[in-house]
């Protein structure tokens, strides 16, 4: 092999050799930037229930850091339009449902860049992100892991997400939601269609369900109580808006 090596360098000449080589490294970093060159996961079935699978990792370590790598790929392409449109669709939705006050203080988990925090602080709120992974110099959104928020207990009164399908473990997840919330606090979800109702899951969704109910059910049992709940087309097209409370309340269908 050295040997063809040396004869393939001595026929093409070195300026075309070193033109060959960068092409390689560009062809290569194109391709990793496209995901396709990147780790494929199998999936678990019967994760938090029979209607959910989730992506088998190695560890939790392999988890959050699969879950790191995803904004570096999202970041020049759908983000920064989607920053614009879904801040003004969240803030619209927020406000027709009459739940969030000026004043109220929000935590928004998995918060990317921090569009949903935009969002809050349209409506007068005093609202921060967390994020594994929030990039360089964001205002709107510091570091951490919504399975272990270091905020106080009884913090916040309003705990707000769109992105449970990267959730690793439920229970912890839940957990933290709960001891964060103040009392009477609220929790939002928007929530996306399930594969039985047409969403198939990307390549860095960490769990899958089969119908928004089955999601949506994992909160109810747990001693939330819906307040209200009604669907929405974007970001994602038949997707449901719902606030939930730890206080008994009545269900009203937007």
């Amino acid at each position: 092999m050295q040997k063809i090596k040396q004869v393939i360098k001595w026929v093409i000449p070195e300026k075309i050799w070193t033109l060959l080589f960068r092409i390689k490294r560009l062809i290569k970093k194109s391709l990793k930037r496209e995901g396709l060159t990147r780790k494929r996961y199998k999936w678990e079935n019967n994760y938090a229930g029979k209607n959910f699978r989730r992506k088998k990792y190695k560890s939790y370590s392999e988890y959050l850091k699969h879950q790191r790598s995803k904004l570096a790929t999202i970041k020049e392409k759908w983000l920064p339009n989607y920053d614009i449109k879904y801040r003004v669709a969240l803030r619209d939705r927020l406000k027709k449902q009459g739940i969030v006050k000026p004043k109220m203080s929000v935590l928004c988990l998995a918060a990317r860049i921090g569009t949903e925090v935009k969002s809050f602080l349209d409506l007068g709120c005093f609202a921060v992100g967390l994020d594994i992974n929030p990039g360089k110099s964001n205002k709107y959104v510091v570091y951490g892991d919504f399975h272990d928020i270091q905020f106080a207990d009884n913090s916040v009164d309003i705990v707000f997400t769109n992105s449970l399908d990267h959730t690793f473990d439920f229970d912890r997840l839940l957990k933290e939601i709960k001891r964060v919330l103040k009392p009477n606090g609220f929790l939002i979800l928007e929530i996306f269609k399930g594969k039985n109702e047409g969403m198939g899951s990307g390549y860095y969704e960490a769990v899958e369900w089969e119908k928004i109910d089955d999601a949506l059910d994992i909160f109810i049992k747990s001693g939330l109580r819906i307040v209200k709940e009604t669907d929405f087309e974007y970001p994602w097209e038949g997707g449901r808006h719902v606030v939930l409370t730890l206080e008994e309340k009545t269900n009203e269908k937007a």
